[in-house]
């Protein structure tokens, strides 16, 4: 029944390259974004800021409030499934998104222009686009296409069960499939709104072999691996970076009410010292330009928890950051707050960051001294030869303790 279905594809990106080569993009080459970003340096993952500071209400808002991250990716059918407005709004022109062939001309069109606006307010800005491969809900291809996967009784196989209906599981053992993933990862790079392709589920090889032959060695390709260091070993040869989904587990943080309330169990248990070497493994061995993206769920009050897991990641790599809901919480997954530590402008690292005798990180930056103390540490000292501004609290001296499972950032006093 796919019969033909890949010249059609072929026919489509040249279409799509023909409607792009009309539109001026004034955007810095991908690497130069990656390299020349300030830190601390955020990321989106599917959904926006969810503070009443930072609206969106309207499409311009809401490109403001994405424009405060560094990087970010989003996917038509399942966001616009939830009710949650795209960022960009690029959606396939195909009643089966997974047998589209090109994405609509009016929302090719508009995203263009959005992607024009953002990166006009972040000229560093990094975007991507996920593809289905693993699961879709059923609107996703005809019920009788031969890329479900089935039982033996030839009924199709449920996947993620978390959503707004449930995700079925695609066969991608399938040649077909494999080649039509292939070919909307290929849509999707040349079509001039996305820098590279996001996939969730924690990936799978032939698959990113064949997104990285279609989309060639100078897009990106991001997995959920979370800080499984054996899939980052299979995937190191073709992808840039991680998307590390995590709820590592101690005894200091501040409990998220929500899942008292709903009954949840909170998922995904992983711990401290595994991120940790995840991350520093992902950055030692990754395709360049690199995109680690770390988060962290916790509950939004917990400060702690938050500049603990900014501070990892500005001592261990130069990757994104994120701080954001629970995914067992009934709302949208990845919601945040954006926080003041965020804004601190740091500027460029000055040195990769190192452990110190006392079993702290540090990190020099332009702007300022980052320090890192892991879980299961003791109290740290940080001295300085003159007087430095303390952010979490604006406190000002020349010496500041940091407890364990915290960290904090440094700045000249002005």
């Amino acid at each position: 029944m796919m019969k033909g279905l890949f010249s059609y594809g072929l026919l489509a990106i040249a279409m799509c390259m023909v409607s792009c080569s009309s539109v001026k993009m004034d955007r810095k080459s991908l690497a130069e974004r990656v390299d020349s970003r300030d830190y601390p340096s955020a990321f989106m993952a599917w959904y926006n800021i969810d503070m009443p500071e930072y609206p969106v209400d309207t499409e311009e808002n809401r490109i403001k409030a994405c424009a405060k991250h560094d990087l970010m990716w989003e996917e038509p059918l399942s966001q616009l499934g939830e009710g949650v407005d795209l960022i960009l709004g690029l959606t396939w022109d195909h009643k089966y998104h997974g047998l589209a062939t090109e994405f609509t001309k009016e929302s090719l069109s508009h995203a263009l222009e959005n992607r024009r606006r953002l990166q006009e307010l972040n000229p560093n800005m990094v975007c991507l686009f996920e593809v289905r491969w693993r699961d879709a809900p059923m609107s996703f291809l005809p019920e009788d296409s031969d890329w479900w996967l089935r039982d033996e009784n030839e009924n199709i196989k449920k996947g993620w069960l978390g959503g707004w209906e449930p995700f079925y599981l695609l066969d991608y053992k399938n040649e077909g499939l494999l080649d039509n993933i292939a070919r909307q990862a290929k849509i999707a790079v040349e079509c001039g709104v996305y820098d590279g392709i996001m996939l969730d589920w924690s990936g799978n090889l032939e698959v990113i072999k064949r997104i990285r032959k279609a989309i060639g060695k100078d897009k990106l390709i991001i997995v959920n691996i979370h800080d499984d260091i054996e899939d980052g070993m299979r995937y190191k040869d073709y992808i840039n970076g991680a998307f590390m989904e995590l709820n590592p587990i101690d005894s200091l943080s501040m409990p998220v009410e929500g899942l008292k309330l709903y009954s949840k169990e909170d998922v995904n248990k992983r711990n401290w010292s595994k991120i940790e070497e995840a991350l520093q493994y992902y950055e030692e061995n990754f395709l360049e330009p690199q995109v680690n993206c770390l988060e962290v769920w916790g509950n939004r009050k917990d400060l702690r928890r938050m500049r603990a897991t900014t501070t990892l990641g500005l001592t261990m790599s130069d990757g994104y950051v994120l701080y954001g809901d629970p995914n067992p919480l009934p709302t949208p997954d990845h919601y945040h707050d954006w926080y003041s530590f965020y804004d601190v402008n740091l500027g460029k690292p000055l040195a990769k960051g190192q452990r110190q005798t006392d079993g702290s990180w540090k990190r020099e930056f332009e702007g300022g001294t980052v320090v890192y103390n892991p879980y299961g540490n003791s109290d740290v000292t940080v001295a300085f030869d003159k007087e430095m501004k303390r952010v979490s609290d604006n406190s000002v001296a020349c010496s500041f303790t940091v407890p364990q499972r915290d960290g904090d950032i440094f700045v000249p006093v002005k």
